[in-house]
């Protein structure tokens, strides 16, 4: 938008000027010797472990992972991290994220990581309170340019990849 001064309306080109990004955060894929126990939840929201704020047991749900764990009995899990300053000691996360699981999901001190692979983001939309309604919707002031992502309003009670996922589809019928 900010190369195209031509584009959709003063408004319109300040409510996406507005738009921010989050604090920078961690996803950890571990792929483990061994599972952990099978009654542990596929997706666990946690508070209180040190800037672990998830884990999800990715074998018990992605195929990939599923196929990993079942030729070699371990397991994948994927530890995440939002909020991370900048300035933080990389290692020293991953570390207090590696704790953090042995502390939600004990079983896992015994295992030996076989691989792992740390990815750092900054490019999740932030939403402040309030801030839905001046988000910009899949439609836009110009008759053949439409909006979609995690960013762009929508009615419908989805959260970010599912937003994405929706907003990609209401644009693409807009155009239709």
């Amino acid at each position: 938008v900010a190369a195209s001064p031509g584009l959709g309306t003063p408004d319109w080109r300040a409510a996406v000027a507005a738009l921010r990004t989050a604090p920078p955060f961690l996803v950890s894929r571990l792929w483990l010797d061994r599972p952990v126990r099978a009654d542990r939840p596929g997706f666990l929201g946690t508070s209180g472990y040190d800037g672990l704020d998830n884990v999800s047991v990715l074998d018990r749900y992605e195929g990939e992972a599923a196929r990993w764990a079942a030729r070699t009995g371990g397991s994948v899990v994927e530890l995440h991290a939002y909020a991370v300053t900048g300035a933080a000691d990389r290692r020293a996360v991953r570390d207090r994220l590696l704790a953090g699981l042995h502390r939600v999901y004990p079983e896992t001190r015994q295992a030996r990581v076989v691989d792992s692979r740390h990815a750092w983001h900054a490019d999740c939309p932030l939403f402040t309170v309030g801030s839905h309604a001046r988000r910009p919707a899949v439609a836009t002031p110009h008759p053949r340019v439409v909006l979609a992502g995690d960013a762009i309003r929508c009615d419908l009670p989805v959260a970010l990849m599912e937003r994405a996922a929706t907003t990609g589809f209401l644009a693409a019928g807009a155009l239709l």
